[in-house]
């Protein structure tokens, strides 16, 4: 794997992208709209800083990181146009903010491990695989939604009914979490993560008994291997979740109303806590990790 190097250094150059050359209609044009825009911070939310936005996208989310660290995936519409997720569009920037592509209509970009492909969700309602530069669509799941490409490379997981399936890329084989009659959830949500081994999977699950919500790691070769309950509420936290590399911690966006993004290491028994971060909008709860696991990069909206 490369350097975040590059990474880090697009972050500064972004910012500069933002704020220079014409920062005086840069600071109009955030007045004047209500966009989302990505920030970056350490893993602990420290020293947020605006990463990038996409100039015509004015909600934009589900960001990912190639995992060379070169390129960010995400999709978005034009909520300022009157679109809405029916007009989703999967979109990639280089690091540093240049090239700025729409690759095609979709939702949650997942890269492969290798960084030549890319699972998504296309609507109404499949998981399918397409080459990075959005040619050669492949569908893989009718009626699945929210697939991620596991780090080995191996598999994709996906949301599929009151389950989750596991598609076997090598073996050609699908597999479900749950047992059918032994599930506790009546549903579950998209944008789960993986952690770095591929051997567990961090998703959000709503309870079939009081329909409650929680976050919940389960291993990959089913619940009866072991699954385990960090976070339980009423209302339903946000629906995405980042695993760091380091697979000491996994952030997700809390229940409350303005969000927070809550933070836990799933090998501990102790509840999640908030990262302390201010930043000049509200945060929605689109999460992701550097390749190398050294920063966080989040969306806000302006207030």
């Amino acid at each position: 794997m490369k350097s975040i190097l590059p990474v880090l250094t697009g972050c500064l150059i972004c910012l500069t992208l933002v704020l220079t050359p014409d920062s005086e209609s840069r600071a109009d044009e955030k007045k004047q709209t209500n966009r989302t825009r990505f920030y970056i911070a350490s893993p602990e939310g420290k020293d947020p800083q605006v990463f990038f936005f996409a100039e015509d996208y004015y909600n934009t989310g589900s960001p990912v990181f190639s995992p060379d660290g070169q390129k960010l995936a995400f999709d978005g519409w034009k909520s300022q146009e009157g679109e809405s997720f029916s007009n989703v569009h999967i979109m990639v920037v280089n690091a540093d903010g240049s090239d700025f592509k729409v690759l095609r209509p979709g939702a949650m970009p997942s890269w492969s491990p290798g960084g030549n492909r890319i699972a998504f969700s296309k609507p109404p309602y499949s998981v399918a695989v397409m080459d990075a530069d959005g040619t050669n669509e492949k569908i893989i799941a009718e009626r699945g939604w929210g697939g991620q490409w596991s780090p080995d490379g191996t598999r994709i997981a996906y949301y599929y009914g009151n389950n989750i399936r596991i598609y076997n890329l090598i073996e050609d084989t699908t597999t479900e979490l749950f047992p059918n009659d032994d599930n506790p959830y009546a549903s579950f949500t998209w944008n789960m993560t993986w952690s770095p081994d591929s051997n567990w999977i961090c998703i959000l699950g709503r309870r079939a008994e009081d329909r409650s919500y929680d976050v919940l790691t389960v291993n990959t070769a089913g619940s009866k291997e072991g699954y385990k309950v960090h976070f339980n509420s009423k209302r339903s936290p946000y629906q995405d979740m980042a695993w760091s590399p380091r697979g000491d911690q996994i952030v997700f966006g809390s229940p409350t109303s303005p969000r927070q993004l809550l933070q836990f290491n799933p090998a501990e028994d102790k509840p999640p806590t908030p990262l302390d971060i201010t930043v000049d909008g509200n945060i929605n709860g689109d999460v992701t990790f550097s390749p190398d696991g050294q920063r966080l990069l989040f969306n806000a909206r302006d207030k």
